[in-house]
């Protein structure tokens, strides 16, 4: 039986119809129809990359990105009255050859990266806002970079042997256990860089990906991290977009997508614009996403891809900035918890409150299991910010202003032990370049340097893939 629909009360086509012709170019003003040889969807650190690479080679792109900028997870917030810039997502950059090529490609200066300013470390259980004695962080030990050492496969994404190693699979508090890391277990949770869900159920493989020789180098010092000069990093994306902005569609999102097996089929896109939706023709499509099931809907998975990602996840995690908090400006105040294995906080809760560089201002991280609002959010901050308050004798009763907020969820994408050992990144590598569709997201990776690099090393493939 075929099923019709109807416009506006009138008996149209048939609906299988109806999809195929929303395919068709006659459908389209010619304006609306857009043929590159690429289309990458996602305009965060890969993607972006991925379009100033294709640029500088002189092949033709599209690039579609559903926010109203470039930059993904680099938030940077504006002062008003003085200008200052304060960055609340992604805080530093790796000094590799990749990255220094990139931002000397778009002009963007660097400098060395640093927490600024210098603080006072105040340690303190946020559920109570008590303060907690003579805690002792500790710091990352030989015996964790030992360890480390056995997994070199893991610096660069999953790129894992046949059998995976039983060790690999463990939650990280049985890991720490089994190998008496205990010296270095604050570093390797809560001290590590936005480290999001259940710090000691995370399994042991991702821990290794995320907190890697190249970030222990950092964090050990051994090499210096970096940052814009101005304190803005979103300077790298905006400088990006005003030379790619006739390649660009901003506040638009895939609304449905056939694509071909085979390499003479290609890839067809209807996007949704703010000028109305566009068909996108293009020999390759380059996804610079985090590619789990919700995102990936107006892809049409076919069965092979649907099985693969129906098994990666991503964690809820926020960022945000607040103000008129009364708290030191001299302090960076860390959640410990008071009565915990190893002291790590209960979930959801709050990382830090680390002063920023506009006086008054704090930077936050939110870690949680389920997703959770930015009014919720900015409600539990009063309350923690007035606990702190209350056990420390002063008579402060905070009204915190808020000044930006981040919602970076799915974070850090990650499967089941029981996936992994099944094959599942054997499986999720194979999809490159399955029905002529690339992923470079944050989903081998986490960090913007090396996701450029990752990029970097793909991009041949995915150029020679066009033919």
């Amino acid at each position: 039986m075929k099923t019709f629909v109807t416009l506006g009360g009138s008996l149209c086509l048939p609906f299988f119809a109806l999809a195929t012709s929303q395919f068709s170019e006659a459908s389209y003003a010619s304006e609306s129809v857009i043929k590159r040889d690429f289309v990458v969807v996602g305009g965060g650190a890969s993607g972006t990359y991925a379009a100033v690479a294709l640029h500088d080679k002189g092949k033709s792109f599209i690039l579609v990105e559903r926010n109203g900028r470039l930059g993904g997870q680099t938030e940077t917030y504006t002062d008003s009255s003085t200008g200052t810039k304060v960055d609340y997502g992604v805080q530093a950059y790796h000094n590799d050859s990749v990255t220094l090529d990139f931002l000397a490609r778009l002009k963007v200066h660097v400098t060395e990266f640093t927490f600024p300013p210098p603080s006072i470390p105040v340690y303190a259980d946020f559920s109570t806002g008590a303060p907690v004695k003579d805690f002792n962080p500790g710091s990352l030990g030989t015996d964790y970079i030992a360890q480390l050492n056995r997994y070199p496969y893991l610096d660069d994404g999953f790129l894992l042997p046949d059998k995976v190693p039983e060790d690999l699979l463990l939650p990280w508090g049985k890991y720490l256990e089994k190998y008496s890391l205990q010296d270095s277990a604050w570093a390797t949770t809560v001290g590590r860089p936005a480290a999001p869900g259940n710090l000691l159920e995370v399994l042991a493989i991702y821990v290794f990906n995320a907190f890697n020789s190249v970030e222990v180098s950092l964090s050990q010092g051994r090499s210096n991290g970096l940052s814009t000069a101005r304190h803005d990093n979103s300077e790298i994306y905006e400088k990006a977009y005003s030379e790619l902005r006739t390649d660009v569609l901003l506040s638009s999102t895939v609304v449905a997508a056939r694509r071909s097996t085979t390499r003479s089929g290609g890839v067809q896109l209807i996007v949704k614009t703010p000028t109305g939706n566009k068909l996108i023709i293009a020999k390759q499509l380059i996804l610079g996403l985090q590619p789990v099931l919700d995102t990936m809907e107006p892809f049409g998975l076919d069965s092979k891809e649907q099985s693969t990602l129906a098994k990666l996840k991503g964690y809820p995690y926020y960022t945000g900035l607040v103000s008129n908090t009364g708290l030191s400006n001299t302090s960076w105040y860390t959640n410990v918890a008071d009565n915990t294995q190893y002291n790590i906080p209960s979930l959801p809760n709050f990382n830090f409150f680390k002063p920023t560089t506009i006086k008054g201002q704090f930077l936050y991280w939110y870690s949680a299991l389920q997703p959770t609002s930015r009014e919720q959010i900015e409600s539990e901050a009063t309350t923690t910010i007035n606990k702190l308050h209350a056990n420390s004798g002063t008579k402060v009763f905070a009204k915190p202003k808020f000044d930006a907020f981040a919602d970076h969820t799915p974070f850090h994408v990650y499967a089941s032990a029981e996936d992994i050992a099944n094959g599942f990144y054997r499986d999720l590598y194979a999809l490159q370049g399955y029905k002529n569709t690339w992923y470079i997201g944050a989903m081998f990776v986490i960090g913007s340097s090396q996701l450029w690099n990752n990029t970097a090393n793909l991009l041949p493939q995915i150029i020679a893939a066009a033919g």
